[in-house]
């Protein structure tokens, strides 16, 4: 378990040279954030049986690997059972073992993190907040997802800065890795419509309506048939007494820690000092969060998956806290509690949850 505390140490020295404002010249260094980036590239890729998900992938991979991209084509377009979103189904045909298809969702994962907290306030402070939950249990759980969520990140930067050429790139590519990922890209870059000048017709503006569409198309059905399949089948129990579906029993923990920051921000959006447009997206996913609640009790898998997607808007708001000085206590009171409050959090999912067997021993292969 002890490895899982390095990392932890690592940037709980970082955010305090980044809060004291000295030693800049290490803090503001490229290369170091470089090297640390590549370390939890190799900490998550080069793991082996971590995560609950591990046996389902690597199921996947024996699955999948084989195929030929004709096969992978005619299946996911063609045939009446669709395989897994095309865009894990490539990753996997490519890679030559459980470990390389590991590293590239690893990679997936962590560097647009990485671009997402360089472009906040206080990046190392930003990826602290991230590491204990976001970073351990989703980065090196639910892998497909942890890297959709992850290139959501930076489609929310790109649509606060209205780049949404941009934006439907990564949005395309988040979606072929998972393709619950469309409806969180639509509904932020959808609340920006009405701020959208008149779009010129052009053959570059047509061939990209003609490519959101095929994606539309490919992926909504899909989505909806996962949501019908999880509503009728969740309480179903075998004849052995076996529910097809386990509940999710952290959905409600994740509902907290998305819970508290929204309530920070919904009552002291002012003193935030964001731009309008980042505002917009901060409201709507932080408005989510309320309104997911009583989806936990309805059906806890469906609101987990869901409630993923709003960690991007809880680090980014987590992360300015003790900016605000609110009620005129100092900085450092707020940056030592989020700090302390951190480290709890990793060592009671790591000591006490129900699935930290799952992560506990720490193992990789470099380490054999």
């Amino acid at each position: 378990m002890i490895y899982y505390f390095i990392p932890f140490i690592i940037l709980t020295i970082l955010s305090s040279l980044e809060f004291s404002k000295r030693f800049d010249f290490l803090i503001n260094n490229k290369f170091l954030y470089f090297l640390l980036a590549l370390l939890f590239i190799i900490f998550i890729g080069f793991r082996y049986e971590i995560g609950c998900d591990w046996d389902q992938y690597k199921g996947m991979f024996e699955k999948y690997n084989s195929l030929r991209l004709v096969e992978i084509i005619t299946s996911n377009f063609f045939a009446k059972i669709k395989l897994q979103e095309l865009g894990h189904i490539l990753i996997t045909s490519i890679s030559q073992n459980i470990y390389i298809l590991n590293l590239i969702y690893s990679a997936l994962f962590i560097l647009p993190l990485f671009y997402f907290c360089s472009q906040l306030k206080r990046t190392y402070f930003s990826l602290l907040i991230s590491y204990p939950y976001y970073i351990i249990v989703v980065g090196m759980g639910p892998i497909r997802q942890a890297a959709s969520i992850s290139l959501f990140m930076v489609s929310i930067l790109l649509v606060s800065k209205r780049k949404y050429y941009k934006h439907i790139f990564f949005t395309i590519i988040s979606s072929l890795l998972h393709q619950s990922s469309i409806l969180f890209n639509g509904l932020i870059l959808g609340s920006f419509l009405s701020k959208i000048k008149k779009v010129k017709v052009s053959k570059k503006n047509i061939l990209i309506s003609i490519f959101i569409s095929f994606i539309l198309l490919y992926s909504l059905p899909s989505v909806f048939n996962k949501l019908s399949f999880y509503i009728s089948h969740y309480r179903y129990v075998d004849k052995e007494g076996v529910r097809l579906i386990p509940p999710a029993k952290g959905a409600i923990f994740i509902w907290f820690i998305n819970f508290v920051p929204s309530i920070f921000f919904l009552k002291n959006i002012s003193k935030f000092n964001f731009k309008k447009s980042l505002n917009k997206i901060l409201i709507i996913l932080t408005t989510l969060d309320f309104l997911l609640l009583p989806m936990i009790f309805l059906n806890s898998v469906i609101a987990y998956r869901l409630l993923l997607y709003l960690f991007p808007s809880s680090i980014l708001i987590t992360s300015y806290i003790p900016e605000l000085e609110l009620l005129k206590i100092k900085k450092s009171f707020y940056f030592n509690i989020i700090i302390s409050l951190s480290l709890i959090s990793l060592v009671v999912w790591l000591k006490f949850a129900f699935h930290a067997s799952c992560w506990v021993p720490y193992k990789n292969i470099l380490l054999n």
